[in-house]
């Protein structure tokens, strides 16, 4: 078999492999072809369309369906990722049924699972906060969610404390900074001045000049953004520096020669 015929096969048969896959255990499908782990990924995605479920109809229709469609494996798996997130009884297969049916390559139908995802209320949100890791091998790990603002300014901070090491992962690099500011024996959160590049639309600053900032969202270099009010809030406060430099720019052109 040429090496097309065999990229055809695997990218419009994925019912046809999971099913063989089904009757597998994942020591089975490893052999020495591929890792443990891989087996066991393809072991649970077969489960998920040939094993028990909760909408044993919607799953016979959805797999004849996907088979007539001669989806791939990894269009089932870009499937599975979002559906599996639907907690409530026959949610996932639901949204399996509908993904699959939905008309599109495989990008597209992604893009409208994760849409799909978030009106069903499938998406959980990050909520701040600070959580603290178990002991493993006399090592714990805190994580921190909050605010793009105040990570970045964190961020920002620990970065200026690095001793530079180019042989020091920085994650590492970060530690003893990080412990300088905790115990107090560091300079202090530094609140960073905006002074490299706030891009905003000139339809958009004409808004914000006239108070409908909170529908304007402004990109700021340091990879944050802010609200239209949070802007004009910030250079009320002299966050923006005493200098503000001003260019207009055309999207395709570049900067516009105003003299």
């Amino acid at each position: 078999m040429k090496g097309q015929q065999i990229l055809n096969l695997f990218t419009t048969s994925g019912v046809t492999i999971l099913r063989d896959v089904y009757q597998c255990s994942p020591h089975d499908l490893a052999g020495g072809l591929m890792s443990l782990n891989t087996a066991r990924k393809y072991t649970r995605l077969a489960t998920v369309f040939f094993g028990p479920a909760d909408s044993p109809k919607v799953q016979r229709d959805a797999v004849a369906l996907a088979e007539a469609r001669q989806l791939s494996v990894e269009y089932l798996e870009m499937v599975n990722k979002h559906a599996k997130k639907l907690k409530t009884r026959g949610a996932a297969w639901k949204l399996r049924a509908e993904l699959i049916a939905h008309e599109g390559t495989l990008d597209e139908v992604n893009k409208y699972g994760k849409q799909r995802v978030t009106e069903e209320g499938g998406d959980t949100k990050k909520k701040p906060g600070v959580r603290l890791g178990r002991v493993i091998n006399g090592l714990r790990t805190i994580s921190i969610t909050d605010t793009q603002r105040r990570i970045t300014d964190l961020e920002k901070t620990l970065d200026a404390g690095i001793k530079h090491d180019e042989d020091q992962p920085r994650s590492e690099a970060l530690l003893e900074p990080f412990w300088d500011l905790v115990e107090g024996t560091g300079t202090g959160l530094i609140k960073p001045e905006y002074r490299t590049v706030i891009a905003i639309g000139l339809e958009d600053y004409a808004k914000v000049s006239c108070g409908r900032g909170d529908e304007v969202i402004v990109a700021l270099s340091d990879g944050t953004t802010m609200t239209g009010a949070e802007f004009i809030n910030a250079a009320m406060e002299g966050a923006l520096g005493n200098k503000l430099y001003v260019g207009l720019f055309h999207p395709t052109a570049g900067p516009v020669n105003l003299y």
